[in-house]
């Protein structure tokens, strides 16, 4: 449950308009064909304005709603897609704006229940609250998201929770409006959230005065993945998208989020030529970087901008934009990574990929492959580079999907 260095991440940019024209002797042309009922478009581009000049973020449009009302509700863009967490969270500030009003819910003291999740750029704080959430032809009623307290309007974070800073809980930020968290897992936090004897810094009660003591919280009461929600398609998703046209990048680029696993003719798992990575209680699979003797967890992420591993032979930037991403020497820099399943599917498949000078990226593009970052990581991270000309497949937790059952990641 990544987000990345994007925290330094970037946004998206409005949709490419398709148009139909008719008239003169010339032939005419056909309107696009309306998404399934089951897709969503995927948009890579520049981030909303309040936080212009992001780059590969993957962004996607949600309707929400207050909790059983389908009237007053708003359509909020530009909510970050991310595989690599669960949960639905929300700027407080951009449901403001849109008079959506969401309700926190309360634990079984009466008291408000608040999440405090720690992503890779720092922690989000604020309360869980219901919401009906719609995408496509798809809804989920009673969903507990997290709204985003960025307006602090509600209890302080608790002194283990944005130290130093460290809260990413509005637009400029976070890149976003908000995070779609669509992992392997039904529940952002799971079992280890449940009975500890020692609750775990995540989800807090919150008295009227402020006070935030953090307590065990069942599974329904969690934030939880909207598509595991779902009355059907609710077994995984596929992220699909292009090739980039451009090696120095391209400024928008568009794909599909297709919702459910051999469900549909359009999510059907592929018959051959398909990898699959069991996953285990973490969500990680294991990648081994360039012949090393050691094998790290692993997993694959859109809501990282880049691949994440560690590196120390390749330089790294100094200093303008790019600060802290990988600017090899000699560029392109070759590399490859052996990814391996956990579990039932075990299978080994090797991943060969080139890490680019960041700055010969053309300015104004969104959408980059052969970005690197993460020296002294002791992870490896299949960004979003990694999606670009594929589609890759995350089946959930516990759900059948063909011959599989999730978690696992196929591609």
């Amino acid at each position: 449950m990544t987000l990345a260095a994007a925290l330094r991440l970037p946004a998206f940019a409005p949709s490419l308009l398709l148009c139909a024209c008719f008239g003169g002797s010339g032939p005419t042309t056909a309107a696009p064909p309306p998404p399934a009922a089951n897709v969503v478009t995927l948009d890579v581009d520049g981030g909303p304005a309040a936080a212009a000049g992001q780059f590969n973020h993957l962004y996607v449009s949600v309707k929400v709603c207050a909790d059983g009302r389908q009237t007053g509700c708003a359509n909020i863009d530009h909510v970050l897609l991310d595989t690599g967490s669960v949960g639905l969270r929300l700027v407080g500030s951009v449901l403001a704006a849109q008079s959506l009003v969401l309700s926190p819910t309360q634990d079984q003291q009466g008291q408000t229940l608040e999440e405090c999740v720690t992503f890779g750029g720092g922690q989000t704080w604020g309360p869980v609250a219901l919401a009906d959430v719609s995408m496509a032809g798809e809804s989920a009623l009673k969903v507990p998201v997290q709204i985003l307290d960025d307006t602090a309007s509600g209890s302080p974070a608790p002194t283990d929770c944005g130290a130093n800073g460290t809260l990413i809980n509005d637009v400029p930020t976070l890149g976003a409006n908000g995070i779609l968290g669509l992992g392997v897992f039904a529940q952002d936090c799971g079992a280890a959230c449940v009975a500890p004897a020692t609750p775990l810094p995540f989800y807090y009660g919150c008295s009227a005065a402020g006070a935030c003591t953090a307590e065990n919280v069942a599974l329904v009461a969690q934030v939880a993945n909207v598509a595991a929600m779902f009355a059907t398609d609710n077994n995984g998703v596929v992220v699909k998208m292009p090739t980039l046209t451009h090696a120095n990048g391209d400024a928008v680029v568009q794909g599909e989020l297709i919702f459910g696993l051999s469900t549909q003719s359009d999510n059907t798992l592929p018959a051959t030529g398909l990898t699959v990575l069991g996953a285990d209680g973490n969500g990680d699979f294991t990648a081994t970087y360039n012949g090393s003797a050691t094998g790290l967890p692993a997993l694959i992420d859109s809501g990282t901008d880049h691949y994440g591993f560690d590196d120390p032979t390749i330089a790294v930037c100094p200093s303008g934009e790019f600060i802290g991403y990988y600017c090899p020497a000699v560029a392109p820099q070759n590399v490859y990574a052996v990814n391996t399943g956990v579990g039932a599917y075990n299978t080994s498949s090797t991943i060969n990929f080139a890490i680019l000078d960041p700055n010969s990226f053309v300015a104004g593009a969104a959408a980059f492959e052969g970005l690197g970052g993460g020296g002294g990581s002791t992870r490896f991270t299949w960004g979003m580079p990694f999606f670009y000309g594929r589609s890759v497949y995350f089946g959930f937790d516990q759900r059948v999907a063909g011959a599989f059952t999730g978690p696992f990641y196929a591609y």
